[in-house]
């Protein structure tokens, strides 16, 4: 974040203090900043409970997720039977919204955390999914015969040239994940749950606390691009090789 956005940030919160206060709106319709930002300082550890289990929630279906997901991109790879057989499923389950998913998975599986932990792995799952196989996939047909020259087996055209061509689309798709996971968790908590931010959000609306639902809407703004910028910093460790992270 450069000092352009910081600036920009700045006076979006400025401007929407004075307009607030000028008008005189009320702050069960529309709190200022400073009320939001107070309310985060008073009731911090409410908010840092209730973010902890959406965390959890959402880290569970991030990494039961993704590997799932890389595991069967290896299998549609190597078995072009069974991507004939189950990809169709998976699109028409990917273009379901996750909306009307999480009602009948909290129904089935109960407003304990195994329902929330099941949205989030349907959210990411198929962002994943998709990119892992067609990078996979999409190694040349020059590369192949090279490795075919030194009698390479399956497993040693995949771990020595198919993966790592295909880790930047793999962290590229887990970024998109860990948001996903996170909005998976929360939309399972808003159906029915007795922690997390979603729950937190829903009671706020009950009774008319909308500092509270502006806060836990930052709580979960911040648990997205915490860790967004984390699996950046892996992938910059872990493929520092890449033109694309050498033109950064």
């Amino acid at each position: 974040m450069n000092r352009y956005s910081i600036g920009s940030i700045v006076g979006i919160l400025v401007l929407w203090e004075l307009l607030v206060r000028g008008l005189e709106i009320p702050k069960f319709l529309l709190p200022t900043p400073s009320t939001i930002i107070s309310y985060i300082i008073a009731k911090f550890q409410l908010l840092a409970n209730h973010t902890l289990m959406t965390f959890l929630e959402a880290g569970i279906g991030f990494i039961v997720g993704s590997f799932s997901a890389i595991l069967t991109a290896i299998l549609f790879l190597w078995s072009r039977p069974l991507k004939e057989m189950f990809y169709p499923y998976a699109v028409i389950l990917n273009s379901t919204p996750i909306v009307a998913i999480a009602a009948p998975i909290v129904i089935i599986f109960g407003s304990g955390m195994g329902s929330k932990v099941v949205t989030a792995i349907i959210c990411v799952f198929f962002p994943v999914l998709g990119p892992t196989f067609k990078a996979l996939a999409s190694v040349g047909a020059t590369e192949m015969k090279w490795m075919d020259s030194y009698h390479s087996s399956r497993w040693q055209k995949f771990w020595h040239l198919q993966f790592p061509f295909a880790l930047p689309q793999i962290f590229a798709s887990f970024k998109v994940a860990w948001t996903l996971a996170v909005i998976g968790a929360v939309v399972g908590e808003v159906f029915g749950a007795y922690r997390g931010l979603g729950f937190l959000i829903v009671d706020a609306i009950y009774i008319m606390d909308t500092p509270r639902v502006f806060a836990s809407i930052i709580a979960c703004s911040l648990l997205g691009l915490s860790f967004v910028g984390l699996i950046a910093l892996i992938e910059k460790r872990a493929i520092a090789w890449h033109i694309s992270e050498e033109r950064r």
